[in-house]
């Protein structure tokens, strides 16, 4: 019992020692770190486009610089099958870009008018644009390389917890439309906003 007693008092005295400087303020408790930034990711939509069938646009946040984005889309905004294009600016530069695209074949009233987003895990600039440039490279294909499929790789190059999603389907056989009316909704993807 002695023996027991003397370790109690070694492993005690040190503790006690420590929560008393603690209480004068002679020392600070460890301060948590900084819970890493969330990526972000949100789809840009125009349901009159590609002739009732949607288009889509992507948007994806710097994760080293919050107040930074590229976003870009496949195709014109008269869903001309041309190269496609990329941009980076603020929040506010993106959807003001979005906001002032006009369609052309609908008395020049707004183009896109919805988008929704999804925070992620991880988030790789790099990467997105790299997948950006592999689906521009592979060259505009109405089925099986359009917006849908050049915004789902943005995304998924962009964040390994996208890509790894089940719930993302392939955008191959899917309209825009369609894809964010009932892909990203069942993917727990944010209400849809207006613009």
């Amino acid at each position: 019992m002695k023996m027991y007693g003397r370790r109690m008092a070694r492993v005690t005295a040190p503790v006690l020692g420590a929560l008393a400087l603690l209480a004068t303020g002679m020392v600070t408790a460890p301060v948590e770190a900084q819970a890493a930034t969330l990526g972000r990711v949100c789809m840009f939509e125009a349901p009159r486009g590609a002739y009732g069938a949607g288009h889509a646009a992507f948007a994806v946040r710097d994760r080293s610089n919050t107040k930074h984005w590229i976003y870009g889309s496949f195709g014109s905004t008269n869903d001309a099958p041309v190269a496609g294009w990329i941009k980076g600016g603020s929040w506010e530069d993106v959807r003001r870009h979005f906001i002032s695209v006009e369609d052309k074949d609908h008395n020049n009233e707004r183009y896109y008018t919805r988008y929704r987003c999804v925070n992620t895990r991880d988030g790789d600039l790099k990467r997105a644009q790299s997948w950006y440039s592999a689906v521009k490279n592979r060259g505009y294909n109405a089925a099986t390389n359009n917006c849908l499929h050049m915004s789902m790789a943005v995304f998924k190059g962009y964040s390994e917890t996208l890509r790894k999603d089940t719930r993302l389907k392939s955008a191959t056989g899917w309209t825009p439309n369609d894809y964010y009316k009932d892909v990203l909704p069942a993917a727990r993807w944010e209400v849809s906003h207006s613009l």
